[in-house]
């Protein structure tokens, strides 16, 4: 059980301290990852960027989750959900083009003036504050990795076992203190978990970039 974010970023680094200074990146998924991921680039002396992903969703009843999109390339698709919502390629087109534009948006809002750091050939390491859904957690990591990331890490205070094994898939480490038997949603793990807004993300990024500067 962690306290808060903060709490769950000093975890976190126990199980990252060899990743240190000016050649790892810390890329906090947008919203309750970059709390984590400020406290973790701050103990490891390393940059802070932010990452956004944005869910495929077939509009329902029922909302069928098929997918996702970071700003780069990289996209996730359940080919079977898609199946199953009666999405053709065509239309998973459209809402991939829609979401990566607002991807992109969002993540200009967030960073401000700032540029998103280059990952060329650097470690790369994605936090979360809890891997409740699999395929963002594996649209961040193909991000990444399409950006040129040498090596990508993705750490995660609390997932189901099944999220962490899939995990395993598609980035060189997993890094997980908890992981329960029975996930259902990472807020269950925390005392406090309030809502992260873009004021703070914004603000947090602001402050890890001075510390680097």
């Amino acid at each position: 059980m962690y306290s808060d974010r903060q709490d769950a970023g000093r975890q976190l680094v126990a199980n990252l301290r060899r990743y240190t200074g000016g050649d790892v990146r810390i890329l906090g998924l947008h919203g309750g990852g970059v709390p984590v991921a400020a406290e973790t680039a701050a103990r490891l002396g390393c940059a802070l960027d932010v990452l956004v992903v944005r869910e495929l969703v077939v509009p329902g009843p029922p909302r069928v989750l098929v997918g996702a999109v970071a700003e780069g390339p990289a996209r996730v698709l359940d080919e079977e959900a898609a199946r199953r919502a009666g999405a053709g390629e065509a239309h998973l087109r459209e809402l991939e083009r829609d979401a990566r534009v607002e991807a992109r948006a969002l993540g200009l809002r967030l960073r401000g003036r700032r540029q998103s750091l280059p990952l060329a050939g650097q470690d790369a390491i994605v936090v979360d504050d809890g891997a409740a859904c699999r395929l963002v957690a594996e649209a961040a990591c193909r991000d990444a990795r399409a950006r040129g990331a040498g090596r990508v890490v993705f750490a995660v205070p609390t997932a189901s076992p099944a999220t962490v094994d899939h995990l395993w898939t598609v980035a060189e480490e997993v890094v997980c203190p908890l992981s329960p038997t029975f996930f259902v949603t990472a807020s269950d793990f925390y005392l406090d978990f309030p809502p992260v807004s873009e004021i703070e993300v914004g603000r947090l990024l602001e402050r890890a970039s001075e510390r680097t500067a």
